[in-house]
């Protein structure tokens, strides 16, 4: 005999419905539904008499720039050129430091009148590279990856751009917290970091902790064979509850890599660009790359009587 499946559901009135439309087998209080009812009431009357019910989307935005320090010159001892050979081969390289692993670097993101700003999403990036090559103003600023990858250049790079597989063998063999700026070595350089929002005015953090690098949208490179087409490893961030930065805001995204980055030296006989033949890239025998953190905060902007008037933001005391 034929079984027909029911294609409608009959309503009770008072079955408490689950994700596929079946009921969860247990009957809600008539009580509780003209709560429940009662409050999206109040709900919806508050969002069409609030004054910020309708808002203009827009996007203000942070940077800090990191300029190597030309003026102080390290000594990486037994750097891995090709670390995941056997046997690692090492170099020792003299670099210049740009920003360093541990520290915390304040980016101050301001929020100009007119009109109060509700944040919904975050957007962080990290740039680097250079802006002068051979004398030449080229600009070679690449989006930098927060986790490990490969040059996809190099003849032995494998398709999947993690690890080099020279013979047959693909593991990850050394790994240093230093990394410096070129296409010398077989691994691209990567800044991983932690980071949370500190609003000035009012002394509210974003966390009571330290965020990983890993919530945010990071854009990245692929390592194989598509140079040249970003991609992104994370989800865009969403504020669990929308943020409402005043007039006058000042916000401080507080940004602790935790790897250091350099440039190698001009005084350094290996040259970092070329595809492995290396190409002179110093600009009257100096060489001066930089690196851009850069924070954006998404979401609309809304406006009240206060900004027909030209009044800043209200101080409570």
């Amino acid at each position: 005999m034929r079984r027909n499946n029911p294609t409608r559901v009959v309503e009770t009135g008072r079955v408490v419905r689950g994700p596929s439309g079946q009921g969860v087998g247990w009957l809600q209080p008539i009580e509780e539904r003209v709560r429940n009812l009662l409050a999206q009431v109040q709900g919806l009357r508050e969002r069409i008499n609030t004054p910020l019910r309708d808002g203009v989307p827009g996007a203000v935005c942070g940077e800090l720039t990191f300029k190597a320090d030309t003026t102080r010159t390290l000594t990486l001892t037994d750097y891995p050129i090709e670390p995941d050979s056997s046997p690692i081969v090492t170099d020792t390289l003299l670099v210049n430091p740009i920003f360093f692993a541990g520290q915390t670097y304040k980016i101050p993101v301001m929020f100009p009148p007119p009109g109060v700003f509700l944040a919904h999403n975050l957007v962080v990036g990290i740039e680097a590279g250079f802006t002068m090559f051979a004398d030449q103003p080229r600009m070679g600023i690449t989006p930098l990856a927060d986790y490990r990858q490969v040059i996809g250049t190099q003849a032995f790079a494998n398709v999947g751009g993690f690890v080099p597989n020279p013979t047959g063998d693909a593991v990850i063999r050394f790994t240093t917290q230093q990394q410096i700026l070129g296409e010398f070595t077989k691994v691209m350089p990567f800044i991983p970091y932690f980071w949370n929002i500190i609003d000035e005015k009012s002394g509210r953090q974003y966390a009571q902790s330290w965020m990983p690098h890993g919530a945010l949208l990071n854009t990245r490179g692929q390592a194989a064979d598509d140079q040249g087409v970003l991609y992104s490893d994370s989800d865009l961030f969403e504020f669990d509850t929308p943020w409402i930065f005043e007039r006058d805001a000042q916000v401080t995204f507080l940004f602790r890599p935790i790897m250091d980055l350099y440039q190698l030296s001009a005084s350094e006989t290996v040259l970092p660009y070329g595809d492995g033949a290396g190409e002179d890239d110093r600009s009257g025998g100096r060489r001066v790359e930089q690196a851009t953190v850069r924070v954006e905060f998404h979401g609309n902007r809304y406006y009240r009587d206060q900004d027909l008037l030209k009044d800043g933001a209200f101080v409570t005391r």
